[in-house]
């Protein structure tokens, strides 16, 4: 009887499930901070813990894409006055420091979190059915909490406890293990999660999707809820891998006073975070813009003025210009401010200025008229 209710459960589960798709709107794009926390101190396992991977997911619903930007756990970053590994912030203040020198370093609005450590890990990947991975080195790591031995060029099922050993690992008790230390460890975790991504796209994971919820519920500390979760899983349905792109912060290790650290450049990789900043609900950019339409096209500054106000952007007069332009044109005192408007309205030539009254000016060309 036990086994009757539940295959009756899972077919109006199925059944449901396309009804479910149609009478939802697609939820908006957003970015996600997924930490994972350390197994902390053998002897202490209940102290605050430090933050072992660091991930700062772009979700594109409406275009199907993700972005992965990944921060290395040694990047340095100053906390009360002294400077600090970034993976002791979450130790010192929680996931509301972190989330606040992550918007502060990057000029991002984070709009979700989600934190898992190694138990939660498990039994999420468990939850899925695991994940098959080619061994990319040879693994052989013996501790007191953790025993890895994969051979390379295996194919090698992972379960929760395999996949655990797997993103886990850094080096051989021997000392061999990445050429790039922690940055190689990085890419491997982030293909680690394209691989998750790909296992979650399928249909037949949608069923699954109470007891995912179940994991999350219990394990798993976020701020989304269970509706949100379940709307990005149906949003991402059939997601081609080409569509998820990862990146880890721009940067170079360094030792001062004796300490080993990452120096991040994070200001090379704006091509790859302009993504994470635009579109988002409630990360407004601080300035003035004014829109002048210098073409015979009625209406033309008041649709852009919509356009930019979805993309965060704030616009305070609209108006006609006095001579006919072939190309728009954007004057602005803020180069990157620039350029994000310029993508944002696909045209225009970016021309620095200083302006009393506006920070932004736009006059629409014939290039504007689509």
């Amino acid at each position: 009887m036990k086994r009757l209710i539940k295959i009756i459960t899972i077919l109006l589960f199925i059944v449901l499930i396309p009804i479910f798709i149609l009478s939802i709107n697609k939820p908006k794009a957003a970015n996600l901070l997924l930490v994972g926390v350390d197994a902390g101190d053998y002897e202490h396992k209940d102290a605050p813990k430090r933050s072992d991977t660091i991930m700062l997911i772009h979700l594109e619903p409406k275009d199907k894409k993700i972005f992965i930007y990944s921060i290395p756990r040694d990047t340095r970053v100053k906390v009360n006055g002294e400077f600090r590994k970034i993976n002791s912030v979450h130790a010192i203040g929680g996931i509301d420091l972190l989330k606040y020198k992550l918007e502060d370093m990057l000029k991002i609005n984070i709009n979700n979190y989600v934190k898992v450590d190694y138990k939660a890990f498990r039994e999420l990947i468990d939850a899925i059915g695991g994940v098959d991975v080619i061994i990319p080195f040879d693994m052989n790591y013996d501790a007191r909490d953790i025993k890895i031995h994969f051979k390379k060029g295996e194919k090698v099922h992972l379960d929760g406890q395999k996949a655990e050993q797997f993103v886990r690992w850094r080096k051989n008790n021997d000392g061999s293990g990445y050429a790039l230390g922690d940055i190689g460890r990085i890419s491997t975790q982030q293909e680690f999660l394209i691989k998750v991504a790909e296992k979650l796209k399928s249909p037949l994971t949608l069923v699954k999707f109470p007891k995912i919820l179940g994991v999350v519920s219990k394990n798993v500390q976020t701020d989304l809820n269970g509706i949100d979760m379940i709307k990005y899983a149906i949003s991402f349905i059939g997601i081609s891998k080409d569509e998820i792109k990862t990146k880890v912060m721009s940067g170079e290790p360094k030792y001062i006073n004796s300490v080993s650290y990452y120096i991040p450049s994070y200001k090379n990789d704006y091509e790859f975070l302009r993504y994470y900043r635009s579109r988002i609900t409630g990360n407004k950019v601080d300035c003035s813009i004014q829109i002048l339409n210098s073409t015979n096209k009625s209406g033309l500054a008041a649709r852009y003025k919509e356009l930019l106000k979805e993309n965060k952007y704030e616009v305070s007069k609209i108006g006609n210009y006095n001579k006919k332009l072939d190309q728009t044109l954007i004057y602005c005192n803020d180069e990157e401010v620039g350029q994000e408007i310029k993508e944002i309205i696909g045209c225009g030539i970016i021309k620095k200025y200083d302006n009393q009254e506006e920070d932004v000016v736009v006059i629409l060309g014939l290039d504007s008229v689509k």
